[in-house]
């Protein structure tokens, strides 16, 4: 079943909105404390000589994800913080309020390695139950358990392990301009929390993009996967230049730098879907040119999912050779920097 958008707005509207939050949304005694165990830890990397990175966009299953395990990881790595966010789960879909409190969970236990985020928007919780599951989304807020939302897919194709699964279920299209994105970005904009979008670069997709964005110029949005292109000949418009452009236009928009190696294939197309690389391995001058532009618009993240949190040693070595090719300041900028503005409106340090 899919939703109208008049649906969608009508099944919002009986949840009391957010009048007066603060920044960031969460109670400000509870943020504090966790910005300064998050600070304390950065510290101690930094430190270290260590150049600690925050993850803002990884995902599990909370049924099956071992958080001493992950934060171990981290902790050998040098990792930062990490936003994991719980995908939608059968169990949770059969709830009468469709939240996951994950977030509250991983602060409990590792307080300092987690962020706490909302769940992730995947179908079907994001057309059948579309509006209970943004409801509970808005609750989380309300409750102070966030500071964040989590990664909405719009259009998404099947991730290269799933292709080549013949895995279908995430082979999503729904529109950015319609109910469900209009309240996405009016919750940002109530909120102030920002919220991730998965949204695969095609040229018919764009013309949505901005105008979402320019119509909700206080909606913080962080679209994920810089220049990851899984089919060339439907991106034209894309390049460093649109980009370039689009920063420039929209102070609202942010992107995140989970992609692939150079050598990163995606199987349907048989092509190289990160084009950020030359083939030789090192970022493309022009993409490091848009960065060093806008340094305060790129945001760290792995991009971890439940079927490959075992490869955290490999998606770390990906982002680390990539902030190794960013300008001395950009690169702290980019790794931890930037995320801790949006987080908690300061700058870090």
């Amino acid at each position: 079943m899919t939703i109208s958008r008049r649906q969608l707005l009508a099944g919002l509207a009986a949840v009391p909105l957010l009048r007066t939050l603060p920044v960031h949304a969460m109670a400000a005694s509870a943020r504090q404390t966790l910005k300064d165990g998050y600070a304390r830890r950065l510290k101690g990397l930094l430190a270290d000589g260590a150049l600690p990175y925050i993850d803002l966009e990884s995902s599990c299953n909370s049924r099956q994800v071992d958080p001493a395990a992950v934060a171990a990881a981290m902790d050998r790595l040098k990792i930062g913080m990490m936003a994991l966010s719980a995908d939608p789960n059968p169990q949770m879909l059969a709830q009468p309020e469709l939240y996951d409190p994950l977030a509250a969970r991983l602060v409990q236990e590792f307080p300092q390695h987690f962020i706490p985020v909302g769940n992730g928007g995947q179908e079907p919780a994001t057309t059948d139950q579309a509006t209970p599951f943004l409801a509970a989304q808005q609750a989380a807020a309300e409750r102070h358990d966030i500071l964040m939302f989590g990664e909405y897919e719009f259009r998404h194709y099947p991730s290269p392990r799933q292709a080549r699964r013949g895995d279908e279920d995430r082979d999503s299209a729904i529109a950015l301009d319609g109910p469900l994105g209009e309240s996405l970005f009016a919750l940002s904009e109530k909120t102030g929390l920002a919220f991730q979008i998965h949204y695969e670069i095609e040229d018919a997709l764009l013309h949505a993009l901005e105008q979402m964005l320019a119509r909700y110029p206080k909606a913080t949005v962080i679209w994920c996967h810089l220049a990851q292109i899984r089919y060339i000949e439907r991106a034209s418009r894309y390049s460093p230049a649109y980009v370039n452009d689009l920063l420039t236009r929209f102070p609202n928009l942010y992107f995140d730098t989970a992609f692939g190696s150079a050598k990163s294939v995606y199987p349907v197309s048989g092509q190289r879907q990160a084009r950020v690389w030359n083939d030789g391995g090192s970022l493309k001058s022009e993409w490091r040119d848009v960065i060093a532009a806008h340094p305060s618009r790129f945001v760290a993240a792995l991009d971890l999912g439940q079927d490959r949190l075992d490869k955290i040693d490999t998606y770390d070595g990906h982002l680390r050779h990539f902030l190794a090719e960013l300008p001395d300041g950009v690169r702290q900028q980019v790794a931890y920097g930037n995320a801790w503005r949006l987080l908690f409106g300061e700058t870090f340090g």
